[in-house]
């Protein structure tokens, strides 16, 4: 049986790494990204409380594969998806990698998000029902209640699964 690919943005990546679910996570799955996620993951601001310091070697040795994204990717995919003009650069890269590869939706494919715009976004691409949380993968990767009890709101599967059924019912349009 193939391992499944979970294709994770920055946001996911960085509290993978906070609450050290990073190793069991990638161990279990193929983790996969693109260049604009790696970058955003190892820069940030190191005086800030919230940054979180990522080993390269440990983000590159636990990564599947890594996509580069061509302002022609980028450029169909908001065309194709007005919304997405407005995520993060990272989520942005994402969903053109994924727009343009045509991986979505399929039973082996896993995209983790923890942003409302993103999910409103993957609703309109019709992507909505390959969103899963970090939670849950680090629950299927054997993560401890400790590592999980550190998430926070926005990656826990109660939080997504409210999110998801507020956009499909279109009380978030």
């Amino acid at each position: 049986m193939p391992q499944v690919r979970v294709f994770a943005d920055t946001n996911v990546i960085l509290e993978a790494f906070r609450t050290r679910c990073w190793t069991a996570i990638t161990t279990h799955f193929a983790v996969e990204t693109v260049e604009k996620c790696v970058e955003e993951t190892l820069t940030g601001d190191p005086t800030d409380p919230r940054h979180v310091a990522v080993p390269p070697a440990e983000l590159h040795a636990g990564l599947t594969a890594r996509h580069p994204v061509t302002r022609k990717e980028l450029a169909a995919l908001v065309t194709r998806q007005p919304g997405c003009m407005t995520l993060d650069d990272g989520e942005k890269h994402l969903f053109a990698w994924l727009h343009a590869s045509k991986l979505l939706p399929s039973n082996v494919i896993v995209v983790t998000t923890a942003d409302k715009a993103a999910l409103l976004a993957s609703n309109g691409l019709g992507w909505i029902s390959c969103m899963t949380s970090l939670e849950d993968l680090a629950r299927k990767a054997g993560v401890g209640r400790v590592n999980l009890d550190a998430l926070a709101l926005q990656y826990r599967e109660d939080w997504l699964s409210s999110i998801k059924t507020k956009i499909m019912l279109g009380v978030i349009p």
